[in-house]
């Protein structure tokens, strides 16, 4: 029998470090606009998922797979009454690329359909996460990660960027330089001074384009890469205040609602 009401796990792969994984069920919860940095691939096992993305509303029914680029701003929310319950890999883009350049011969691939219908698909990625619920064999753990993985890039991974969803970027333009500085200072306060003077331009402008080149205002992001670092610590084991104070969280409270907004979970229940 199903497990009632709403309930979210999320954790690091046994057989991978580069991998890992969101088992959920949501009623009423709906995330914030957020975006991983891994490959996420998942399995929609009950109800329907929604997500609203930069072309429009998707659902995700029952039986399907949900595949979101890294990088893609997207929401999720109950699109039935019921809610839905659903299994999530996160593939580190490098390893992504490793299979990807082995297997398709490059190394640049992305997912251009977000609702897929393969029940075969579909399938061999429930069984290969419930497989990683159970402490097995590591070497065998591993294995099916990388089967699974392979399986998805083969099957359903475009090559080639030509007709990518959004523009390409140009690294010398000022929304980049502005990424940039945010990354180099991601635990650090920001303002947006500072970005206008690393991009060359007016702060109106820059806010505006920003949101254009990478779906959030400068301001989120920011929050966005504190949060994915911040999942990545907890993941190592680190206690939430520990990783609040390393990650720029004001303290442990507000780690705990960006955690819960962004990935469904609160950190005591994200465990290595």
């Amino acid at each position: 029998m199903a497990e009632e009401g709403e309930h979210a796990r999320l954790w690091a792969a046994p057989g991978s470090a580069q991998v890992e994984l969101l088992s959920a069920r949501f009623e009423r919860f709906a995330f914030d606009r957020h975006s991983h940095e891994q490959l996420s691939v998942g399995v929609i096992e009950e109800g329907a998922e929604g997500l609203h993305l930069a072309g429009g509303k998707v659902v995700v029914p029952a039986g399907q797979l949900v595949i979101l680029n890294p990088g893609q701003v997207h929401t999720g929310f109950a699109a039935e009454e019921s809610g839905w319950r659903y299994r999530m890999f996160y593939f580190d883009t490098a390893m992504v690329d490793e299979l990807a350049e082995e297997h398709l011969g490059v190394r640049d691939v992305w997912f251009g359909q977000t609702a897929v219908p393969d029940p075969e698909l579909f399938a061999g990625l429930r069984r290969v996460h419930r497989e990683q619920e159970r402490a097995g064999d590591p070497l065998t753990a591993e294995s099916l990660l990388l089967g699974a993985l392979t399986t998805v890039l083969r099957r359903h991974a475009s090559t080639g960027r030509t007709i990518a969803p959004g523009p390409r970027r140009d690294p010398r333009r000022g929304p980049d330089l502005a990424r940039q500085l945010l990354h180099d200072r991601w635990t650090e306060p920001v303002t947006i001074a500072e970005l206008s003077a690393a991009s060359g331009m007016p702060r109106a402008s820059l806010i505006a384009a920003f949101r254009q080149a990478y779906g959030l205002p400068p301001h989120a992001y920011l929050l966005r890469l504190r949060a994915n670092r911040a999942r990545r610590l907890l993941l190592t084991g680190r206690r939430p205040a520990e990783v609040a104070a390393a990650t720029g969280f004001a303290d442990q409270a507000h780690l705990t609602r960006v955690c819960k907004r962004y990935f469904g979970v609160t950190p005591g229940a994200i465990r290595p």
